[in-house]
């Protein structure tokens, strides 16, 4: 199996063959919840990924993720934390490489479901007709816009299947309204168990439910390199992060991202994703949590 972008390009290497370290690395992230701590985690992590590269990493905080993505193309930002739909627009467009997805609970990645109660009338989605739907907000790829665009890729006319829309902030929210019967269908995370294929974790937690439909899988977040970055350096920062190793990076990865490791992103991690792009309402660069479940 392949990754995407840098494990075929040829590497950089020094007179004795080795490869080279980079010199300097800056590491950018959007300050989307409690900056303070945010920046002094990344701080952290940034003075980690130095000693496991030999590079004088710096860090970067930004206010919205378009700033983050013009930092990328300039080469004022070498590495970025992204949302997987900003992250998957802006490899489509070849301004980013995926270098890692972070796991977390054994996975790295999750879908979005279409749910409603068990003994609602609505099955599948063809019995979608003015029907009233509960959702996180407009930025959230698992409450909104993920199962949106699958909805508008099977030729479901949105306007016509939904009569009224709540936006209610929080996942457990929607299912709430969900199975209070304040709402027909909502729309929120769910983890798969990657060996049984059933359900791990979803945002209605145990309670019982009916998927009317689901899309994924659809990785968490990205991290991501601009395509200014050497190979070489995108292969040894790759390296770092998936092989692991590390105690310190390991410790402030946890610490930032939630991360307990980083794997190589594949094709089959981006593609059903990628395949939704052009589904996808209209991106806002408002910040919002990469979470799916907060």
């Amino acid at each position: 199996m392949r990754s995407f972008g840098i494990v075929a390009a040829s590497s950089e290497r020094g007179n004795n063959g080795e490869e080279r370290s980079p010199t300097k690395l800056c590491v950018g992230i959007a300050l989307t919840t409690d900056p303070g701590t945010t920046r002094q985690l990344l701080d952290e992590f940034c003075r980690a990924l130095a000693g496991a590269t030999g590079a004088e990493v710096t860090a970067r905080g930004m206010w919205h993720y378009h700033r983050l993505l013009e930092a990328l193309d300039t080469g004022e930002v070498d590495l970025a934390w992204l949302p997987p739909i900003l992250a998957l627009n802006a490899t489509a467009r070849r301004r980013v490489i995926p270098l890692a997805l972070p796991v977390r609970n054994g996975v790295s990645a999750y879908s979005t479901a279409l749910f409603t109660r068990p003994d609602s009338r609505i099955r599948t989605i063809a019995d979608l007709d003015a029907t009233r739907a509960a959702w996180v907000d407009r930025q959230s790829a698992a409450g909104y816009q993920i199962i949106r665009a699958y909805l508008r890729s099977r030729g479901v006319d949105l306007d016509r299947a939904f009569s009224a829309d709540q936006f209610l902030g929080a996942h457990d929210a929607v299912a709430r309204a969900v199975l209070d019967g304040e709402a027909d269908v909502g729309a929120t995370f769910l983890y798969m168990d990657p060996e049984g294929g059933g359900i791990r974790h979803a945002g209605w937690g145990k309670s019982p439910v009916h998927i009317v439909a689901h899309a994924g899988p659809i990785p968490s977040d990205v991290i991501a390199a601009t395509i200014r970055m050497p190979a070489s350096v995108s292969r040894l920062v790759q390296r770092v992060l998936v092989e692991g190793g590390n105690p310190e990076l390991e410790r402030t990865a946890k610490a930032l991202l939630g991360a307990e490791g980083f794997v190589a992103p594949l094709p089959e991690h981006l593609e059903p994703l990628s395949a939704l792009l052009a589904a996808l309402d209209e991106q806002s660069a408002t910040p919002h949590s990469m979470f799916p479940g907060a």
